[in-house]
């Protein structure tokens, strides 16, 4: 299986595909999940292989995988999540907005394979949908640390394990193990507390 998953891996990059971006592997249930640009890359890149058979045996229902992680939480993360966001999209600049949008939804599509930029996409007016989408191709974003304690507290946390301060965010032991059954990503964290030494 190892072996077959690394093979896949390969072809999916040499079909122009991005790792995190156009498809993310599920390790732990041992799985791929791919978007509509990476499947359409396939089907250039490998002709001869009919796709529509190959991935027929492996349907994939958004819904059982969100009630799975609800289920596992102990929350409904995903309707938090989203409450998160219109919040933040209505009060956050646009390049802090940018990068809020990319950490959060990058990281969680990373780590569990949930795209979760149609579903949030669904509950937004007309107006707020493009600049959504305008914001996720915006270039000029700006650090903005906000999507860590919004994660964490969408996942059940409490303001005892995630806290901002002028150094950062400061994570829980359980705000740790929180974001990272939820989020993939290069960023630089910190088990401590703004109260020890």
């Amino acid at each position: 299986m190892h072996d077959a998953a690394v093979n896949f891996f390969q072809m999916l990059v040499q079909a122009g595909a991005v790792p995190g971006e156009d498809f993310s592997c599920d390790g732990e249930n041992q799985a791929f999940h791919l978007n509509e640009r990476c499947y359409e890359l396939l089907q250039l890149a490998y002709p001869d292989v009919n796709w529509d058979d190959v991935f027929e045996c492996f349907p994939h229902d958004p819904n059982s995988a969100i009630e799975a992680l609800h289920e596992h939480l102990g929350v409904p993360f995903v309707d938090r999540l989203i409450n998160f966001i219109q919040r933040r999209l209505k009060e956050l600049p646009d390049s802090q907005a940018a990068w809020y949008l990319r950490q959060l939804l990058g990281g969680i599509e990373q780590r569990t394979g949930l795209q979760l930029y149609s579903l949030i996409e669904e509950t937004l007016p007309l107006a707020t949908q493009a600049r959504l989408s305008w914001l996720l191709h915006f270039e000029e974003v700006e650090l903005c640390n906000l999507w860590l304690p919004d994660l964490v507290f969408a996942a059940g946390g409490t303001p005892d394990d995630a806290e901002l301060s002028d150094e950062g965010c400061w994570l829980s032991e359980r705000g740790m193990e929180l974001l990272e059954t939820l989020w993939a990503g290069e960023f630089e964290l910190t088990l401590a507390s703004p109260q020890q030494p």
